[in-house]
């Protein structure tokens, strides 16, 4: 296995500010278990796409995480060489952002 990516897509009650992206980004890694090696990165979308982007780098990959004002929607990818739990992930969301909707995708990644 290659790893593992967790990809979360939804529909925020409110817009998602660059402040709270950060946050997510900067305590996220922490909670499962990782070290940001560089990051966070956070950056405002405009005109075209209003919105917040940002990333860390992880010790074994990478978080981001795509806000989109319009609709409120949000994207998100947790992808690590080394495993994590999925639940966590998504209980330290919800506590960060209330969602009116949202769907998972995990995939185990293999050059296989």
């Amino acid at each position: 296995m290659i790893g593992v990516h967790l990809m979360v897509d939804g529909i925020a009650d409110r817009r998602i500010g660059g402040d709270n992206v950060a946050l997510i980004l900067s305590e996220l890694s922490a909670v499962i278990g990782m070290k940001i090696l560089t990051g966070p990165l956070v950056v405002e979308g405009k005109p075209v796409s209003p919105g917040w982007t940002g990333f860390v780098i992880i010790d074994n990959s990478h978080i981001s995480v795509h806000t989109f004002d319009a609709g409120n929607e949000v994207s998100i990818d947790v992808f690590s060489c080394k495993a994590f739990e999925e639940e966590t992930v998504l209980s330290f969301l919800e506590k960060h952002i209330r969602f009116e909707r949202m769907t998972t995708c995990t995939l185990e990644r293999d050059a296989k």
